[in-house]
């Protein structure tokens, strides 16, 4: 009886040692967790900020670009670099009604896509005797 008593106090504290260990990796788990979580936070919170800032720098240099290009500012630019340009006449002015840059490309890409070359193409062959 004494080792049947002995045995079920040793199983009771094996068992006790496994809880008390799989609570110990539970707890810590959660820790670990947890830090995750915030240092993600805190990563996320430093991009937003990064974002933010580019932001910003991006809508300052329009608006430089923007006062730049006002016709009173050029004007007095041209003025102070003496460089003597003038304003282009009504006549001189086409408005066009499509995207340039798509017309812009058709006119250069026309003769790509056609079933003759735009340029003749011609190769001189030699005969070897």
């Amino acid at each position: 009886m004494k080792n049947n008593n002995h045995a079920f106090v040793k199983l009771m504290f094996f068992a006790t040692m496994a809880i008390f260990g799989l609570g110990g990796a539970a707890g810590f788990y959660t820790v670990q967790l947890r830090y995750q979580i915030s240092s993600t936070a805190n990563q996320t919170k430093q991009c937003q900020n990064d974002l933010r800032e580019i932001e910003r720098q991006i809508n300052e240099s329009h608006a430089a670009i923007e006062r730049a290009q006002d016709p009173a500012i050029l004007k007095l630019l041209n003025q102070q670099w003496r460089l003597g340009l003038v304003p282009p006449e009504p006549r001189q002015t086409a408005y066009i009604a499509e995207d340039p840059v798509m017309r812009l490309a058709s006119k250069f890409n026309e003769g790509l896509f056609t079933e003759e070359p735009a340029t003749p193409v011609s190769f001189q062959v030699a005969l070897r005797r």
